[in-house]
C-alpha cells in the first residue's frame, strides 16, 4: 500500500479527531508555507527585460490554490522534530489511492528539489513573448502553476515531501482556517511519537481503533539508523521502500529490528570477553592504575577540536 505521511503537533489531537470516523487536515495558501523563498524558485532571473515582464504578467493572474502538504516517511527525525514537538506529537500515514478515489479533483505530486530557476520555464516564457498567442501564455501559466507548487529549495529535500493542491471544493471553514475531513477508508496507520505522553498514547490508540488504521509507537533505537515502529503486541517494523513492514531480523536480547540478518544487535553482540579485552587494552585504565589519569587529561582541551592521528 502506497502511504503518504504527515506530521502533528500533541497539540493538535482535539482539533484533528474532533469528527467520528474522520481525520481533520488543514490545508493552506502558498503565502502561509513555511519557506518564505518557496515561490522564488521561477525563471532564471538573468533574462532581458522584456522576457521577465512577460513572466510577471502571466504569473500575477495564477490564483492560489489550497494546498496541504506530505512526508513520504513516517521516520525522518527533522521532521519530528520539527513538525511534531520532538518526538512528543504523532504521525498519520494515508492510502494515497483511497485519497485519491475520494478527492478525484486534488492533484498529488511528489515535490522536486533543485538549487537553480527552471530552465524550462524559459522556453515557456520565450515563446510566449515572442508569439503572443493564447495557447502559449496558456502553457507558460499551467507550466508555472506546477512548478511553484511541486518544486522546493534543495535544502528542504529532507523532508521527502509531497503535495497535493486543489481543495477548494472539499474544504471546510472552521474558526477561519480551511480544513479537509477524511474518511477513515483512507485513515491506514497512526504513529505515537517516541516521547510522547501516556495521555497521547492512549488518545491515538482509540482513535486508531475507531478509523480502523494500524497503530505503532515510534522508537528511537541504539542500532538501526531511522526511527523503528512498533505495533501493539507485535514485532518491530521498519519503513523501507515506502512501506512499513518486516526488519529482516530482530535482536533476541534487546528486540531492536536488525540491520543485516542475525540473532543479535552490534551492541549486544558485545559479550564479557569482550568487554574484558577492551578495558585490558584501554589505556586509560592503564593510567588510572598508577594515579596519573588526571594529570595527563588535564593536558587536553575542555571543548572539542579537529582530531588529529600522531605521525
Amino acid at each position: 500500500m502506497k502511504m503518504l505521511f504527515k506530521y502533528f503537533s500533541a497539540e493538535s489531537i482535539e482539533h484533528v479527531f474532533i469528527r467520528d470516523e474522520h481525520v481533520g487536515i488543514k490545508c493552506s495558501l502558498p503565502q502561509d508555507y513555511n519557506d518564505p523563498f518557496e515561490l522564488f524558485l521561477g525563471v532564471d532571473l538573468d533574462q532581458e527585460t522584456e522576457l521577465l515582464a512577460t513572466y510577471r504578467e502571466v504569473v500575477e493572474e495564477i490564483p492560489a490554490q489550497l494546498t496541504t502538504c506530505f512526508s513520504k516517511s513516517p521516520v525522518v527525525a527533522p521532521m519530528w522534530a520539527h513538525y511534531a514537538n520532538n518526538h512528543s506529537g504523532y504521525v498519520i500515514g494515508f492510502d494515497v489511492v483511497q485519497f485519491q478515489e475520494l478527492f478525484p479533483e486534488i492533484l498529488i505530486h511528489d515535490i522536486t528539489y533543485a538549487d537553480r530557476p527552471s530552465e524550462t520555464l524559459v522556453g515557456f516564457t520565450q515563446m510566449a513573448a515572442q508569439r503572443k498567442k493564447p495557447r502559449d501564455a496558456a502553457h507558460l501559466r499551467n507550466a508555472v502553476r506546477f512548478h511553484g507548487y511541486f518544486t522546493k529549495y534543495l535544502e528542504w529535500s529532507y523532508e521527502q515531501e509531497a503535495r497535493a493542491v486543489n481543495f477548494e471544493e472539499y474544504v471546510e471553514d472552521v474558526n477561519g482556517y480551511k480544513i479537509l475531513y477524511v474518511p477513515k477508508q483512507c485513515i491506514a496507520a497512526i504513529i505515537s511519537g517516541a516521547k510522547s505522553s501516556l495521555q497521547t498514547r492512549q488518545t491515538l490508540t482509540e482513535a486508531a481503533s475507531e478509523l480502523d488504521a494500524q497503530f505503532y509507537n515510534e522508537r528511537i533505537g541504539r542500532s538501526f539508523p531511522t526511527p523503528y515502529l512498533v505495533p501493539d503486541g507485535g514485532n518491530p517494523s521498519v519503513f523501507s521502500s515506502g512501506e512499513i513492514g518486516d526488519a529482516v531480523g530482530i535482536c533476541r536480547e534487546c528486540s531492536e529490528p536488525l540491520r543485516v540478518a542475525g540473532d543479535l544487535c552490534p551492541w549486544c553482540s558485545i559479550n564479557e570477553s569482550h568487554q574484558l579485552a577492551a578495558a585490558a587494552g584501554n589505556p586509560f585504565r592503564i593510567l588510572d592504575s598508577y594515579g596519573l589519569l588526571d594529570e595527563y587529561l588535564e593536558k587536553f582541551p575542555t571543548r572539542p577540536r579537529k582530531p588529529y592521528v600522531d605521525r
